[in-house]
């Protein structure tokens, strides 16, 4: 995934550049505070060249390891991303345009950094499990209850500090 402005002048007279490869990029462990794994990310984009750029038409998936918001255990993301990305085919030039164009990184086109920065862009704020199991439901001093499910305990708890007030409304309701 990685060219020369040479070779892509030479893939020009070909027509479209297609890219198909399946990558392994372990350093975005260490790049992202979250991301625990990185499953092999499977890469692929239709190139098409302009007068003076090559755009890819990139498809990137694959599945990370992260850990669930509530409970912390490891939970597998998958992810697909689609993206358009141009890249200047001129050596040196800067663009008028920057934060939209890509720029060749001395002589050479490297689709790996892009990539790299597409899936730390796409990683989410929370990440909950699927299975019932990931939830915790009961832990010390308290336990979830649902909106349907009826409380434990049949009669309400009342404030000791309050218990005075509730007699007081129940000599009210008997006269």
């Amino acid at each position: 995934m990685k060219w020369s402005l040479m070779q892509l002048q030479k893939l020009r007279n070909l027509g479209q550049l297609k890219v198909d490869e399946t990558i392994e990029l372990p350093e975005l462990v260490a790049l992202h505070p979250d991301i625990r794994a990185v499953q092999p990310v499977h890469v692929r984009a239709n190139a098409s060249f302009t007068s003076n750029q090559l755009i890819f038409n990139l498809r990137i998936t694959g599945e990370m390891t992260l850990p669930d918001s509530r409970t912390l255990r490891d939970v597998a993301y998958p992810f697909e991303i689609e993206s358009i990305e141009p890249f200047l085919l001129e050596a040196g030039a800067s663009p008028i345009d920057s934060e939209e164009m890509n720029v060749p990184d001395g002589n050479t086109v490297d689709l790996r950094p892009l990539v790299q920065e597409l899936i730390l862009l796409h990683v989410p704020v929370q990440v909950h499990g699927d299975e019932a199991g990931d939830q915790l439901v009961q832990g010390e001093g308290w336990n979830v209850i649902s909106e349907g499910e009826p409380a434990k305990d049949e009669e309400p708890k009342i404030d000791p500090r309050l218990a005075g007030l509730a007699q007081f409304f129940k000599k009210d309701q008997d006269s």
